[in-house]
């Protein structure tokens, strides 16, 4: 029998009997189905007894169905002779599903009018089905498609789609506590410029955010004592971040004239609540995101924890230094971070990114050459980034991790869909 002769119908669940039918035709061929759309003048398949789909002539039918109502998923099989039940122990069976990146094969046995298969029908029901079957010295086999959850994307389709792949395996999942804060300058290399006589201000030698040498002059005074001037020199490399005097100003002895940074590192200060700093220790990682692509996703360590709360915030200070080569990191600017206060490493994930649902399921779209199929997940823990799979997909397997919604879109668009 030719295997174009047979179409493709998707198994539905017969509503009360609780079975749902694997679909094969028999007939005039049918117009080819593609993975973007069936035909909807396509015949309705022949129905047996059962609700199941039936196969073959008058002399020999098999009817082959799924049964799943409140079980795992069942392969049944009924046979007939000129439409009469005949004894399933008379009928030698084997069922091959070939999936799109396995094959499973079933054997029967009888269990009360029926052949039953060996094992569970697993979701999805997508695959090429082969049906080979012995009744009184005669063999029989059909072929059969039946695609759930499945589409076709050339490359050129996958390029425009922006779709990315990548391979399922292992990944570490991080517990973290979010925190808000601030940066700040490293107090440690920050020094204030006093006055050391008191005078006037006749020259102002470096401006707010200039960048200065160990011993440059800041600027020049005239001595109220000696009426001579004298220069302010600054004690470090680094830059001004505060100028608090004007030129022809009058400035008294020991008052505060210039700040200067040494700007190489910085502080990113966090506050922290109470519930959380039994959580926090130093050395721990934090994430750092200052919200441009030169502060993003960026690591430090927490050096300091401090002892005492503020009365206004009821918060402590939580502090990691950050290397600033570049100045990308300048005080004032409000910061997140995220604290890693646990890992632990799951043997397959996948990107959270990637995860769609279907039906009632969580899945991602494995990639087979041209074809995606939904894989079914049982997750387990996750974070921001990583989702633990815990059954449903091996390592090294393919799986679409950016734009996932366009391959369910397609999938939906060509009616790919188990109803069951």
């Amino acid at each position: 029998m030719n295997f174009k002769q047979y179409i493709l119908i998707v198994p539905v669940l017969l509503i009360g009997a609780g079975l749902a039918y694997l679909v094969l035709a028999k007939g005039k061929p049918e117009t080819p189905v593609s993975s973007h759309g069936a035909d909807a003048s396509a015949e309705e398949p022949t129905k047996g007894p059962h609700g199941g789909r039936l196969l073959g002539e008058q002399e020999f039918q098999t009817e082959v169905t799924i049964y799943e109502p409140d079980i795992p998923p069942q392969s049944r099989v009924y046979f007939f002779e000129n439409g009469k039940p005949i004894d399933p122990n008379l009928v030698q069976l084997t069922m091959e599903l070939h999936r799109i990146d396995r094959s499973d094969i079933f054997k029967y046995q009888k269990e009360g009018d029926y052949l039953i298969g060996d094992k569970i029908v697993e979701e999805p029901h997508s695959f090429d089905v082969k049906v080979s079957a012995e009744y009184k010295g005669k063999s029989y086999q059909w072929e059969y498609e039946s695609y759930e959850g499945r589409t076709e994307l050339s490359q050129q389709a996958v390029k425009n789609a922006g779709l990315v792949v990548e391979a399922a395996g292992p990944a570490t999942l991080r517990t973290t506590i979010r925190l808000n804060g601030k940066i700040v300058p490293n107090e440690n290399r920050l020094v204030h410029i006093r006055l050391r006589f008191s005078g006037i201000v006749r020259e102002i030698k470096k401006e707010l955010g200039e960048k200065v040498q160990k011993n440059d002059v800041l600027a020049v005074i005239e001595s109220n004592e000696s009426l001579t001037d004298y220069e302010v020199q600054s004690n470090i490399s680094g830059t001004v971040i505060q100028r608090n005097v004007s030129w022809g100003e009058v400035v008294s002895e020991g008052e505060d004239m210039f700040v200067v940074a040494d700007m190489s590192t910085v502080w990113a200060n966090f506050n922290v609540y109470r519930q959380d700093v039994s959580k926090l220790r130093e050395g721990q990682t934090v994430i750092l995101d200052g919200g441009t692509p030169d502060t993003s996703q960026v690591e430090a360590t927490i050096s300091y924890i401090s002892a005492v709360s503020s009365e206004d915030t009821q918060t402590l200070i939580c502090r990691a230094e950050i290397p600033n080569p570049n100045m990308h990191w300048r005080p004032g600017v409000y910061i997140v971070g995220e604290v890693i206060v646990s890992e632990r490493e799951a043997p397959i994930s996948v990107k959270a990114s990637g995860l769609q649902t279907f039906r009632d399921w969580d899945v991602v779209f494995k990639q087979v050459g041209d074809l995606f199929e939904i894989a079914i997940l049982e997750l387990g823990s996750r974070d921001g980034e990583w989702v633990e799979v815990v059954s449903g997909l091996n390592p090294g397997t393919k799986y679409v991790t950016e734009n996932s919604f366009v391959v369910k879109a397609d999938v939906l668009k060509s009616g790919a869909t188990h109803d069951h």
